[in-house]
């Protein structure tokens, strides 16, 4: 093998014109490589992209469907555990609404990974999810959310899904996230719910005894200038009686800001009902939170 190498090569020194061609063409050879690497990272990092917060996606080959957008993403390295929020749109057609038993989650790493993925159905609209067992070294995590919604109409034989992305970056990374099971996790979460709709009761009451103190004083405003009208003359009268009317407009209105603020009430009384119903059933085991304790692998493929 030597002697044919040594051979090749006093040819070449023998013959100038062989000897450049030989040297453009490995330069070209290696030129080329090296692009066509390059190409090759740039897609693969352009398929672990981090998927931008508070952005609806929609589920691919479903137009009619809701969005849904990550809200937030955090990752303690030292737990090795990462929480992820979802959003679901809210729908305004009951026939396309995504309820949560019909969506389902998927989990895939770059890395091959062992993780454990719990989903917490907060609302029909809220999701918190749960991953454990994810090693530091992971890259990039996808997070798959498929709409299972059964439909007549539905021509693909595959489901609609949206597809996340959440890469180890250090803006996600924290030094601790919350340490609680995913039992005591979700019904923490759905506490903070409550809590958040006590703060909308209470913010509804002030609307009200705001309106009715306006309604009071617009009362007073519009007695006062009846009992002045019959000491005005004819124009003094009629802008009184146009004072009249909009301070009756005004009480019209704010009546009916109160009956939406009571109404806005009972809605959020009747949200709380529903959520400490799932917290005691959560608690006792009745209310069993999704698990996902299989993943797959990121390829180009997916």
């Amino acid at each position: 093998m030597m002697k044919k190498l040594t051979t090749g090569w006093r040819y070449l020194k023998e013959h100038s014109r062989l000897r450049r061609f030989f040297i453009i063409g490995l330069y070209l050879v290696l030129t080329g490589g090296l692009i066509i690497n390059y190409g090759l990272l740039n897609r693969q990092t352009a398929k672990n992209d981090d998927t931008p917060l508070n952005s609806y996606q929609s589920f691919s080959g479903d137009n009619s469907a809701q969005g849904v957008k990550l809200v937030q993403r955090q990752y303690s390295p030292t737990q090795q555990r990462l929480i992820a929020t979802f959003e679901v749109q809210a729908s305004t057609d009951p026939t396309t609404e995504i309820l949560s038993q019909y969506l389902h989650f998927e989990l895939a790493t770059v890395v091959p990974q062992k993780p454990k993925m719990v989903v917490i159905p907060v609302t029909e609209n809220k999701y918190v999810v749960m991953v454990d067992h994810l090693n530091q070294n992971f890259e990039a995590i996808r997070f798959r959310l498929i709409n299972a919604t059964p439909k007549t109409d539905q021509t693909s034989s595959s489901a609609p899904q949206a597809d996340f992305i959440v890469t180890n970056q250090a803006k996600i990374r924290r030094a601790q996230v919350s340490a609680l099971s995913p039992k005591a996790f979700a019904s923490q979460t759905i506490n903070d719910e409550i809590s958040a709709r006590n703060t909308s009761i209470k913010r509804q009451q002030n609307k009200i005894k705001l309106a009715k103190t306006a309604i009071s004083a617009d009362h007073d405003k519009i007695q006062t200038k009846r009992t002045n009208r019959k000491y005005e003359v004819a124009s003094q009268q009629t802008q009184t009686d146009n004072d009249i009317e909009t301070l009756t407009g005004d009480i019209e209105q704010n009546q009916q800001n109160i009956r939406s603020a009571k109404q806005r009430i009972r809605t959020l009384a009747a949200e709380q009902a529903l959520l400490k119903k799932k917290q005691a059933a959560i608690k006792n085991g009745t209310f069993k939170l999704a698990k996902v304790t299989k993943s797959t692998q990121i390829t180009h493929k997916n």
